[in-house]
């Protein structure tokens, strides 16, 4: 059985996705028609997260009969006759991928979250750009006719280079990672109101937080374009074999983006028609668990905990000290824990904790008996949350993980617990029993809950519809805003503030030499 939200059934919700995306599949919706076409799909980010995202993507437009050849350091595991997978191999024999948990760099700030990201994203770049998958593609590929380019731009930006071998074809952009380049579509976002996606400010500002809110934009950009693009440039000159268009000049050619955002979790602000929010697209209707899991958690008499640090930075990679804090704090609880643990090495486990090296998430926390998700919230994790009702115990432990955080503690939906500076399993004890015992997390999560679902259509229909429309119209320029051809000081009307100022100064001074020379003479008069 599952829980329903204030009588809306989510059984009956899922249903009626699913007839929906059945319908769309068939071509029964009411979408304009268009030909099956030729997609290339650049999904190039090292993260088993983003290839959920993106396989979502991939699958629905299959299911329209589109044939697609995706790039990815994720091997498809399902088949599909309209999908044609290119390995991108190695990519998760990163360094950073293996890092202690507790030795990351802390990023609660601008510049430690701006560096990781840069230096990650350019790593990354790098080591699948010279893959030998991605020179196996490019052989044997050069000459294929695609239609559009469907890319993750989440920072690898260097594969964008394709548009110009493919003789110039549309883009779509999309992002895992919501809206990490607005300005591309002219959609630039106020600094007195918008926080910066890597700041912890909300959209109330004192002149404090705005004064460095504006200076979190303004060193991002100034990083990325003058540090970050250009070696993104210089490494995919030396693999394509040209420097010229550059990453910045490609990415201005940018068709449309289809944003992993939705009002509830990210602050209302103007949106440009080009920026299309499709925020939870990768969030699927639960399937049955596995017999054994099933009566695991449904024979939970308190309910269950489930613990998971994602699929990027794994809980094997925390300390043994750490380790056996979370072990000793679960072991006092009435609860039954479910821990994601990628490995066999934990010893004295508890008799009312799980380990498994795999769990179905989407599934796990839309079950009626979860009661926390302990998660590192990271941004596809933290939908899946709010969307089945489930509060959160947050470890954050990179990068816009920590930002996530705070947005859900000041909703009310979950806590923080700080991995480098847990002393004792009470710290940990502590802060789940609040959250178990404080009705109001639950409440607060349901209301998340409803607000997160309630739209007109699926993000999935909404972003497959939008890649068509541009297949359709071969392009989105009705879509396009002219502040994308502005120079700053335009977009911002400096050049008309400075006409403005200087007519005002040169006349005051033309007056005031006028005054001077009237005046000046009528005195000399006066002495004579």
């Amino acid at each position: 059985m599952r829980p329903t939200l204030k009588g809306y059934t989510i059984r009956m919700t899922y249903l009626f996705s699913y007839i929906h995306l059945v319908a769309l599949g068939l071509g029964a919706v009411g979408y304009y028609g268009v030909n099956a076409a030729n997609i290339l799909v650049l999904s190039p980010v090292i993260s088993h997260s983003h290839a959920i995202y993106t396989n979502a993507l991939t699958r629905a437009l299959a299911a329209r009969g589109h044939k697609l050849v995706v790039l990815s350091p994720d091997q498809e595991t399902r088949k599909n006759e309209n999908i044609t997978t290119i390995h991108l191999e190695g990519g998760y024999d990163m360094d950073v991928l293996s890092t202690g948990l507790e030795e990351m760099p802390e990023s609660n700030d601008l510049l430690s979250n701006t560096g990781f990201m840069f230096h990650y994203g350019a790593l990354a770049c790098e080591l699948l750009l010279f893959s030998e998958g991605n020179k196996r593609f490019l052989r044997e590929y050069k000459n294929h006719k695609f239609d559009i380019i469907v890319i993750d731009a989440g920072f690898m930006e260097c594969f964008l280079k394709y548009a110009h071998v493919f003789d110039n074809i549309h883009i779509v952009g999309f992002s895992a990672y919501f809206s990490v380049h607005p300005s591309l579509l002219g959609d630039f976002d106020n600094p007195s109101y918008v926080p910066h996606h890597l700041s912890y400010f909300t959209d109330k500002m004192n002149f404090h937080e705005r004064f460095y809110n504006w200076f979190h934009y303004t060193y991002y950009n100034l990083m990325r374009r003058f540090s970050y693009l250009p070696r993104l440039d210089a490494m995919s000159q030396k693999f394509f074999g040209f420097y010229y268009p550059t990453v910045s000049q490609i990415e201005e050619r940018i068709s449309l983006f289809l944003s992993d955002e939705h009002f509830s979790l990210t602050h209302p602000k103007p949106r440009v028609p080009a920026s299309i929010p499709v925020g939870g697209l990768h969030i699927k209707p639960p399937k049955p668990l596995p017999k054994d899991l099933e009566a695991f958690i449904s024979g939970a008499k308190h309910g269950v905990i489930y613990f998971s640090l994602g699929s990027t930075f794994k809980s094997k990679y925390m300390s043994s000290a750490r380790k056996r804090m979370f072990l000793d704090a679960f072991a006092q609880l009435p609860q039954r824990v479910l821990w994601k643990y990628e490995d066999d090495t934990l010893t004295n486990i508890p008799p009312n904790v799980r380990i498994q090296k795999w769990c179905p998430q989407t599934d796990i926390l839309a079950h009626e008996n979860t009661k926390i998700f302990i998660t590192h919230n990271g941004y596809l994790s933290t939908q899946e949350s709010i969307y089945y009702g489930v509060p959160m115990l947050g470890v954050p432990i990179v990068c816009d993980q920590f930002i996530n955080n705070e947005k859900i503690k000041r909703m009310g939906l979950g806590l923080k617990l700080n991995l480098k500076e847990i002393k004792s399993s009470k710290e940990i004890l502590d802060k789940l029993k609040t959250i178990l015992d404080d009705p109001s997390y639950k409440q607060r999560a349901v209301k998340e809950s409803l607000l997160f679902r309630d739209r007109p259509m699926g993000p999935l229909d909404t972003a497959v519809y939008w890649i068509e429309y541009v297949i359709r119209h071969n392009g989105a320029d009705a879509l396009q805003v002219a502040s994308i051809d502005l120079y700053w000081f335009q977009y911002y009307l400096l050049d008309i503030y400075a006409t403005i100022g200087g007519t005002i100064f040169a006349l005051y001074y033309v007056l005031k030499k006028l005054f001077c020379a009237i005046f000046g003479t009528n005195k000399k008069l006066k002495k004579s």
